[in-house]
């Protein structure tokens, strides 16, 4: 006696609603055709509802998936914009207190143990790079830090890279800035310094870019 190939306890619920799309037209076809096997309307009639039923559920559980991805995708963004918040907060702190370990006790933030030697001046500063800014008018700079700094002081000028005159800029906690409302066309020269505990390092190397 022949039996049929179930194996419904592999199948996913997808591939359980596939199947039964498959074989409900063939046991309970339209008519005037002729079904297969006689007597069947009944197992048909809650194959079909019972397809129904979880067709409804799979699609909702797809759904969710879906939605809970985006929820997931949205609390992964806010965690690394916070965690960046933190790290930039931390930063300026220990700037704005001079590394001050009684003053950074008292932030809620935890203080790191201090195994290092007390470090130097900061030395010159290395890698000094300007390139064109996404506005007119702006120009993007970065350079080496330094673990000795704790800010670092950012100058340009338009007029002569040795004798000056030199504009201060605003500084800075990060060796990247951003340099704007400056004139398209015109050319800039731009230097930084670090300063730490033990005072301020050398000027770096003028560096120079034409403001887009």
């Amino acid at each position: 006696m022949a039996k049929l190939k179930l194996n419904m306890s592999r199948m996913n619920p997808a591939q359980l609603i596939a199947k039964a799309d498959l074989t409900l037209p063939k046991i309970a076809p339209d008519a005037p055709a002729t079904p297969p096997v006689p007597n069947m309307v009944a197992r048909a009639v809650a194959l079909k509802a019972a397809r129904d039923k979880a067709k409804a559920d799979n699609d909702a559980y797809e759904a969710a998936k879906v939605g809970l991805r985006s929820l997931k995708e949205a609390r992964d963004s806010s965690a690394d914009e916070l965690r960046l918040e933190h790290n930039v907060m931390g930063l300026a702190l220990e700037a704005e207190t001079r590394g001050d370990p009684i003053a950074l006790s008292a932030t809620g933030y935890d203080l790191a143990d201090d195994n290092t030697t007390p470090l130097g001046a900061p030395e010159k500063i290395e890698n000094f790079r300007l390139s064109a800014g996404d506005d007119p008018g702006s120009l993007d700079g970065s350079f080496d830090p330094d673990d000795a700094a704790y800010v670092y002081e950012l100058q340009f000028t338009t007029v002569d890279p040795i004798k000056g005159p030199w504009e201060n800029c605003p500084s800075t906690t990060v060796s990247v800035f951003r340099l704007t409302n400056l004139t398209s066309g015109q050319r800039v020269w731009a230097r930084a310094r670090g300063v730490g505990t033990k005072g301020a390092g050398p000027w770096s190397d003028a560096y120079t870019k034409i403001v887009p």
